[in-house]
């Protein structure tokens, strides 16, 4: 197919745009990247005789030129990866940008598909994906250099516990470490001990996966101060695991139907830091049966989530509705 990604590119690997672009290049399809900078985009598009065009999000985006691309028998899609609904300040606010545009919406988060109904022709659901080649770890798993590891900030504006359950674990004794320094921690590092930061900047890449292969136990905590959509986590949880980490997250709506507790995860209850504290010890002290969690999860993420697969099947939605 011949196809058109409009995002934040210039190159930039670690945009999703660009490895989504990168992803159906490999399955042999005809595709251009175009960032959302570029003072061309309409006449970009109709010069590659795009049969759909693909945006990756874009807040700050003046969606409304594509109408003309729409008005000429383009097919517009958005690709939403946020957990924020229409309305929710300040992240779900640019929704009112794009109402009625777009021929079609994928969310990653379930629970806000109904309440998009109206901004375009159809809204589905769509999973998170993982780039296997992206995130792909160089190390095999069993290097450990410490037990309990956490990729991201505080984000005190839409989560209560993060800050306190970590700092809470290290007063415990929990050797504990935290990877983004002050790109994620800002004003709040002083909060964590300086030999508790894994890194200074930010983790992407092979280097993320290596983070979390350190880790006995990786971490992932909900946005307890957002509203709770279904499906509503972080792509924390398929890096953690696709890395071939071991993942403690906390209980979430539908979280099944893409990681079975149990079986590739572990998960405690919400707000409960005891029930937390404990998931971590008795994993910490029971290494046969995480590792075995870490492994199926793993493959499990490998084989369903991986980008090519999930790409693919954009391509499928696409299709029934051309």
């Amino acid at each position: 197919m011949r196809i058109t990604v409009i995002g934040y590119h210039n190159g930039d690997a670690s945009q999703n745009g660009v490895r989504i672009a990168q992803s159906w290049i490999m399955q042999r399809h005809n595709v251009q990247m175009i960032d959302f900078g570029d003072s061309d985009i309409i006449e970009k598009v109709l010069k590659h005789r795009s049969e759909f065009c693909l945006v990756t999000q874009g807040r700050e985006f003046d969606h409304s030129i594509l109408e003309e691309l729409r008005s000429k028998g383009i097919f517009l899609v958005q690709w939403i990866p946020d957990e924020y609904g229409p309305k929710d300040p300040p992240g779900g606010l640019w929704f009112d940008k794009i109402k009625g545009i777009y021929n079609l919406l994928m969310c990653e988060t379930r629970g806000i598909v109904p309440l998009l109904k109206d901004y375009a022709d159809e809204v589905i659901w769509i999973p998170q994906f993982f780039d296997q080649r992206y995130h792909w770890c160089t190390e095999r798993r069993g290097q450990y250099s410490f037990d309990v590891g956490f990729l991201g900030g505080p984000n005190p504006a839409q989560s209560s516990i993060r800050l306190k359950f970590l700092t809470q674990l290290i007063k415990d004794g929990c050797d504990v470490q935290v990877g983004g320094g002050d790109f994620f921690w800002g004003h709040l590092r002083s909060e964590i001990p300086p030999n508790k930061y894994f890194s200074d900047g930010m983790l992407i890449g092979g280097e993320m996966a290596k983070f979390y292969s350190r880790a006995r136990i990786g971490l992932n905590f909900i946005n307890d101060k957002l509203p709770q959509y279904e499906l509503a986590v972080s792509n924390r949880i398929l890096k953690t695991v696709g890395s071939g980490g071991f993942l403690l997250t906390q209980e979430v709506e539908g979280l099944e139907d893409l990681l079975i507790p149990g079986e590739h995860c572990i998960t405690y209850s919400p707000m409960d830091y005891h029930d937390f504290a404990e998931k971590i010890d008795f994993f910490l002290k029971n290494a046969r049966q995480r590792e075995e969690i870490a492994t199926r999860g793993r493959q499990h993420v490998l084989e369903n989530f991986n980008i090519d697969k999930i790409t693919a099947g954009f391509i499928d939605e696409i299709k029934k509705r051309l």
